[in-house]
């Protein structure tokens, strides 16, 4: 599952390996997947099939792991056709979903707004089938925040993409739910699904920032091996969950980052305060302006008048008296 994001597409390219079917069905295989998609979806979904174990390639490099398993990618138009292949009906969040134990991808082409987006969510969920690689076992002790936010952070790192929702307002108010309210899922709410995202966002990022992008698949060997992520963050980094999230919380809540969050915000208001103003702070200057023409212009005319008075009494002065 995931929210939104940014990255660029690619060029259309139907393989040979594709074949239509009667039910309206075009399908194809690659190294990983049986894929199939709507007809009238190929021109979007076949670009971005083709990349999956180019993706895969690169995904798993980054997590440690190498043992892929097959399964299939489904593409569906909209949200009835996910809700369909579910059997319930999803939040309205969802944009894709990646099932482990039934081993396939389903893909909601209509979720996304463009098709750059549309690929994001793809190695979104290219993420999650390889996390597999952990076995079932690590797979089901792994909490959804970590799990998602591992998936977030690649998108981010390595797409060169912001998904990461300001929480430095909601942080410096001390507002921000905990991690552990995410660690069975992410809820009905989209606002509220949407800060957990953003926060198992920042403690993935965190980490990788703080030590490297090389603690991601220390993590992975660590939770293949039995270990929690708790207990993993101990041996690798020092300290555990609880003070990564503490510190991550302190980092978000800080001067910094609140300031950080609202410059854009900032000078994006004020552009529009001044486009806005502008027009009224230049009538208000020629309205001064009209003000101050008309009374010098009615001074001028008084003192006009006093020295023409002042004028006409002399004259009267000075005539001789018959």
């Amino acid at each position: 599952m995931t929210l939104l994001a940014f990255v660029l597409g690619a060029s259309l390219f139907i393989s040979p390996a594709a074949a239509q079917s009667s039910d309206g069905q075009v399908r194809g295989s690659t190294t990983h997947f049986n894929w199939a998609t709507p007809e009238n979806l190929v021109a979007r979904t076949r670009p971005l099939t083709n990349l999956v174990e180019e993706d895969l390639v690169e995904i798993t490099e980054w997590l440690g792991l190498s043992e892929v398993p097959r399964g299939e990618l489904i593409w569906v138009k909209d949200r009835d056709g996910l809700d369909k292949l579910l059997g319930f009906d999803s939040p309205s969040w969802f944009a894709a979903v990646t099932q482990a134990g039934k081993k396939r991808i389903i893909m909601v082409v209509d979720a996304a707004q463009s098709q750059t987006q549309l690929r994001t969510t793809l190695r979104h969920e290219l993420v999650h089938w390889a996390m597999q690689g952990m076995g079932p076992e690590a797979l089901v002790r792994l909490p959804a925040w970590f799990h998602e936010g591992v998936a977030e952070a690649w998108v981010d790192q390595h797409l060169l993409g912001s998904i990461g929702s300001p929480l430095g307002w909601r942080a410096f108010r001390n507002e921000l739910p905990l991690l552990y309210e995410y660690n069975n899922g992410f809820g009905q709410e989209p606002l509220h699904a949407s800060e957990g995202y953003a926060m198992a966002y920042a403690f993935v990022e965190r980490l990788t920032r703080i030590h490297g992008e090389g603690v991601i698949a220390d993590i992975m060997a660590a939770l293949r091996d039995g270990k929690s992520v708790d207990s993993a963050l101990i041996d690798i980094t020092g300290i555990g969950v609880i003070d990564h999230e503490q510190a991550m919380r302190a980092e978000l809540g800080s001067l910094s980052r609140l300031l950080a969050d609202t410059y854009p915000s900032f000078f994006l208001i004020m552009t529009l305060i001044l486009l806005v103003g502008f027009p009224f702070a230049m009538r208000r200057r020629r309205q001064r302006w009209e003000r101050r023409q008309a009374r010098w212009q009615a001074e001028e005319l008084e003192n006009e008048e006093e020295l023409d008075a002042g004028q006409g009494t002399q004259d009267d002065g000075r005539r001789p008296t018959i």
